[in-house]
């Protein structure tokens, strides 16, 4: 994100307000890249424009909202996001605690809030990437091509490559290999931030895979190493944007 001047993608289904949130945006200095209704029009101008911050409404037209909106971001594109929202009861705070945005503005709001808005949202990001280069110098993992784990009392490494796929259950996870199967005591989600984005995908909420071990596509299902392995149907829109097709 360029600290000075923001790329800005608004993503509200409410044409005034959009409007109003343009003029204020480019008030204050920045550029406004684009205007998205719902979750498909935002996908498209991401791609397109390239934004390093979005000005996410929680309610958008289309099946999907906001929210969920906010955690394909997460999962595809790592922007950072401001929510903006109408409602502040208990179970919209929580939603949106949920998927960690930079910051959020409930409406009505003035030039004032959208400015402290941003403000926030550079901030959070400038003191991330302070840490994640603290960490890069000092902590960073001495194997990032591999994972360690317990089998009978010994840590054993598994390089990423020779995982399959990886299969939630509950707390746990099936890790999948080219010669065995290993639970282990970790989330899903907990090890997909541990794996390498370039290599694997949370194609399901219940399974990810090694890209590079695909055999063939179908709308609902990929087939991987013998076995249909289920595949949402963003995930299955995301990939075929990543492939070359003939």
């Amino acid at each position: 994100m360029n600290l000075s001047r923001l790329r800005i993608l608004i993503v509200e289904d409410e044409l005034v307000i959009a409007e109003d949130l343009k003029c204020i945006i480019e008030e204050l200095g920045h550029d406004v890249c684009g205007v998205a209704r719902n979750r498909d029009e935002a996908l498209v101008l991401i791609e397109e424009k390239k934004p390093n911050l979005v000005l996410l409404d929680i309610k958008i037209n289309g099946e999907v909202d906001g929210v969920d909106l906010a955690v394909e971001m997460n999962e595809k594109f790592k922007l950072s996001f401001i929510i903006v929202t109408s409602s502040i009861d208990l179970q919209t705070i929580n939603r949106i605690k949920s998927i960690k945005p930079y910051g959020y503005l409930v409406k009505p709001f003035n030039e004032n809030d959208i400015g402290m808005g941003i403000e926030l949202a550079r901030k959070n990001f400038a003191k991330e990437q302070t840490q994640a280069k603290k960490d890069e110098d000092f902590g960073g993992y001495l194997f990032k091509d591999s994972l360690f784990v317990r089998i009978n009392g010994v840590l054993q490494k598994i390089k990423h490559k020779d995982i399959i796929y990886l299969e939630a259950d509950a707390n746990y996870t099936q890790i999948y290999t080219r010669e065995k199967r290993i639970l282990v005591r970790a989330t899903l989600k907990e090890l997909e931030q541990k794996l390498s984005n370039s290599l694997f995908a949370r194609i399901h909420k219940s399974f990810m895979i090694n890209l590079e071990e695909i055999e063939g596509i179908q709308t609902d299902f990929i087939q991987i190493s013998g076995k249909e392995i289920p595949i949402g149907r963003n995930q299955y829109s995301w990939l075929l944007r990543k492939i070359k097709i003939l």
